[in-house]
C-alpha cells in the first residue's frame, strides 16, 4: 500500500521583521514606510522597496488599518461610458494608488443617472474610506459629501486645487489659442465651436479660449453648440452648423469623439474636410489617426493627470501640504493631420 505524497509546507508570507534585515534599516523603518509617514531618506526608501520586492512582501491592509486607526480604501469614480481618455487617467491613477499602498474600488456611475449617485452617496456613508478620487464632475454631490463627511478628502481630476493650480494639463486650454491662431493664419475668419458639458473646467476653460481668442484676432464665431463628449452629439452638432451665408470654414470640437461626429455629419451634408470645412479636435485618440481624413488634434500626458491628482488627494488623506511643484506638466502639442487646411477662399 503507497503512501500518499506529503504536500510541501506552504510557504509562509514574508514579514516586517524580514523586510528590515535585508533592507539594514528597523522595523519602525518599514513601518514608516507603510503608513507613508515621509521624512524618509531616498536612499532609504529604495532599499526598503528593493527588500519588499526581492521578498515579495505584501502588506496586510486590513491589519495596517487595524493598528494605525485608518483607511486604505480609496472610491475611484469613473463615468458608465470609458472613453479612451478616461481609461487612460483611470488606469494611472489607481496605479499611483496602489504605489503608495492604497486599494481602490472603482465606481461607474452615469453623469446624470441618479440610481448611480445614490449607490455613490450609500457607499461613502456606509464604508470607512480614506478618500474619494472623481474623473467627472460631481455637481451638487460635492456638498453633499463634504456636508455630511468633511473628514473624506475628495479630489475630481482636471479641476483645480484649493490653491487654484491646475492638477495637470486637463484643465490648461492654451492649445485652443495656438490651434485658432495657426487656423486664421491659413485664411479662415469664420468659426463654430462644439463644447463639452458646462459641468467640467476643462470643458469651460476650452470654451472661455476659444471665445477670446475670436475676438483678440477679429474672426468672426458663427456660434456654438454644448455636446456631452459622445460621437453622438458632435454629428448632431454638426447638422445644425451654419454653412450658407457667410459660411462657416473651421470647426473646434473641445474633444476628438464630438470632432469625429462633426466630421460624419458634414459629409452627409456634402461638404468635404479640410477642402470645404476643416475640423480640429482634441485628446489625440487612437482611430482619429487612422480616420479618413486623419483628425488634426491636441495631445496631452493624460497619465500625469490621474496620477497628479491621485497624488493630491493621497497629501490630503495624509494631511500633508500639497504644491503645485509636486505636479506634473508634460507640454501639449498640436498635431496637424488631413482635417485641417488653407481655407476654401485663400486656397482658390
Amino acid at each position: 500500500m503507497s503512501s500518499s505524497p506529503i504536500p510541501p509546507a506552504a510557504q509562509r508570507p514574508s514579514t516586517i521583521y524580514q523586510v528590515a534585515r535585508l533592507a539594514g534599516v528597523s522595523h519602525q523603518t518599514v513601518s514608516r514606510y507603510l503608513k507613508g509617514n515621509g521624512g524618509l531618506k531616498p536612499q532609504t526608501v529604495a532599499k526598503v522597496e528593493d527588500a519588499m520586492a526581492r521578498l515579495d512582501y505584501t502588506p496586510n491592509l486590513a491589519a495596517r488599518a487595524l493598528r494605525s486607526k485608518q483607511s486604505y480604501r480609496i472610491i475611484v469614480v469613473a463615468p458608465e461610458d470609458l472613453h479612451f481618455a478616461a481609461s487612460r487617467i483611470l488606469g494611472s491613477a489607481v496605479s499611483t494608488a496602489d504605489e503608495a499602498g492604497y486599494v481602490t474600488e472603482v465606481v461607474h456611475i452615469g453623469v446624470s443617472g441618479s440610481e448611480s449617485w445614490d449607490r455613490l452617496l450609500s457607499l461613502v456613508s456606509t464604508e470607512r474610506l480614506a478618500g474619494i478620487f472623481s474623473l467627472i464632475p460631481l455637481g451638487p454631490l460635492v456638498e453633499q459629501i463634504t456636508s455630511k463627511h468633511p473628514d473624506v478628502p475628495l479630489v475630481v481630476a482636471g479641476n483645480y486645487d484649493e490653491k487654484m493650480h491646475a492638477r495637470g494639463s486637463l484643465a490648461d486650454a492654451t492649445p485652443a489659442a495656438e490651434m485658432i491662431e495657426h487656423l486664421a493664419s491659413l485664411g479662415h475668419r469664420s468659426f463654430y465651436h462644439v463644447a463639452g458639458p458646462k459641468l467640467w473646467t476643462s470643458a469651460v476653460n476650452r470654451s472661455k479660449t476659444y471665445e477670446t481668442t475670436v475676438a483678440r484676432l477679429g474672426l468672426h464665431s458663427a456660434g456654438s453648440a454644448v455636446g456631452d463628449w459622445s460621437m453622438l452629439s458632435g454629428y448632431r452638432a454638426g447638422l445644425e452648423i451654419p454653412l450658407a451665408d457667410g459660411p462657416v470654414t473651421a470647426v473646434f470640437a473641445a474633444n476628438d469623439h464630438m470632432a469625429l461626429g462633426v466630421m460624419r455629419a458634414l459629409h452627409e451634408r456634402g461638404k468635404r474636410v479640410p477642402e470645404d470645412v476643416s475640423v480640429f479636435g482634441w485628446d489625440n485618440l487612437e482611430e482619429g489617426k487612422y480616420f479618413i481624413p486623419s483628425l488634426s488634434t491636441v495631445s496631452m500626458d493624460l497619465e500625469a493627470s490621474g496620477r497628479n491628482g491621485m497624488r493630491e488627494l493621497i497629501s490630503r488623506i495624509r494631511n500633508e501640504p500639497s504644491s503645485p511643484h509636486g505636479y506634473e506638466f508634460t507640454p501639449m502639442q498640436l498635431i496637424f493631420r488631413e482635417s485641417t487646411a488653407e481655407a476654401p477662399t485663400r486656397a482658390s
